[in-house]
């Protein structure tokens, strides 16, 4: 257990201690944080922020400052927000982000945790369904168009795309990622980070890239129109390009890149599929089953076909999990665009009701459909995809 004691004594090992710690628990994020009296230090697991020690405020200082050196940040810059990277031996698969801001009662430090290790298991678009997969691999056969991944921060897309560009990774093909920050380093692939302290952006450098002869792109996001265009541009002048977007469901991507200005024959021509994910929490062997209460079926059953005595399971919670749940897998809705999606698209009737419609008349499965599924097979509970796509019914 960690003890703040060794900040003092020992603050080397505390910190090692610290990192440890996290990663045993399979954290994503490590949150130190001063209060004006006291400190506290939380980790993120599961995608829920849990509290594990409270620190004196001298021992959070001396702790804050041991991580901003051994990050390289200015240590005497209290205000300005500063991102490095860190390496530290002993952690061979592991890589850290380290993020400071200042606050009223000091800096707060973040910590992102990026395992190796814990990337090459989910690398296989875990929890996403045999059909998904194949839709999204069916896609990746055209050598030339635009794949568009989108959801919520945290929610998993990014790992997505280095699955997809995992099993794209080739001798014969010429890779060129631009992301914000690079997260993971892949062998055969060229990674480009972006540094807006330079002036140098995901547009720039994607005019840059283009001059580099590749065959496969991947744009870290899209933010702005200026992205937008060369990206689509580069779909529908044979590169394949694989890009995130943060929106709500997969089919609200579309009408983004309509208002960010790009034209619908455009629109039309470059995308060949968009998809969506979420990230569940999944059940502990502890699990309890139990019976659908009324407003659960009456939820259900506007989905997924469902029977009204079938039985789903609940948290429970035991020493080998955080309250029911131990790790998370993704949820998913996945549509390819056909000709008379295309034609749609062309026409103008770029809106969400048109969309959903189309979509509903070719057997899409959407991301609350393949929740539910989860749901029926014991994967995860009722309660944890309302509170995850509580947007999505």
């Amino acid at each position: 257990m960690l003890d703040q004691r060794e900040i003092n004594s020992n603050i080397d090992k505390f910190v090692y201690d610290l990192l440890d710690y996290a990663i045993y628990h399979k954290a994503s994020d490590i949150h130190i944080e001063g209060e004006e009296t006291y400190a506290r230090i939380r980790l993120r697991i599961d995608g829920k922020l849990t509290e594990i020690l409270h620190i004196n405020r001298d021992n959070y200082e001396k702790l804050v400052s041991k991580i901003k050196l051994l990050s390289k940040m200015d240590i005497s810059e209290h205000r300005r927000p500063q991102d490095e990277s860190l390496k530290l031996a002993g952690f061979e698969n592991v890589d850290f982000r380290v993020s400071s801001i200042g606050t009223i009662n000091g800096e707060k430090l973040v910590i992102r945790i990026l395992s190796t290790s814990e990337y090459e298991k989910k690398a296989n678009l875990l929890g996403f369904s045999d059909n998904s997969k194949e839709i999204l691999y069916e896609a990746m056969k055209n050598k030339s168009g635009m794949i568009i991944f989108s959801g919520p921060t945290g929610s998993g897309k990014s790992t997505s795309l280095y699955s997809l560009l995992n099993s794209l990774n080739s001798e014969r093909d010429n890779i060129i990622t631009v992301e914000d920050p690079v997260e993971y380093n892949i062998e055969g692939i060229n990674q480009i980070n972006i540094n807006e302290k330079i002036d140098f952006s995901f547009a720039k450098a994607l005019r840059s890239i283009l001059r580099q002869d590749p065959d496969i792109i991947m744009v870290g996001e899209i933010r702005d129109y200026e992205t937008a265009q060369i990206a689509i541009r580069a779909a529908i002048t044979g590169h394949l390009v694989l890009t995130t977007l943060h929106t709500n469901n997969a089919l609200s991507s579309i009408i983004r890149l309509k208002d960010l200005g790009i034209e619908n024959y455009l629109l039309s021509s470059a995308i060949n599929a968009v998809a969506s994910q979420r990230l569940v929490r999944k059940l502990c062997d502890c699990k309890i089953e139990d019976k659908m209460t009324y407003s659960e079926y009456e939820l259900a059953k506007r989905f997924v076909d469902i029977d009204r005595d079938a039985s789903i399971y609940r948290p429970n919670g035991c020493p080998h999990c955080n309250e029911g749940y131990k790790g998370r897998e993704a949820c998913e809705e996945v549509f390819v665009i056909d000709d008379k999606f295309r034609d749609l698209i062309r026409n103008g009737k770029i809106d969400l009701v048109s969309l959903n419609k189309y979509a509903k008349e070719n057997n899409f499965k959407s991301m609350i459909s393949n929740g539910l599924d989860k749901v029926m097979d014991g994967t995860t509970s009722f309660e944890e995809i309302i509170s995850v796509m509580y947007d999505q019914i």
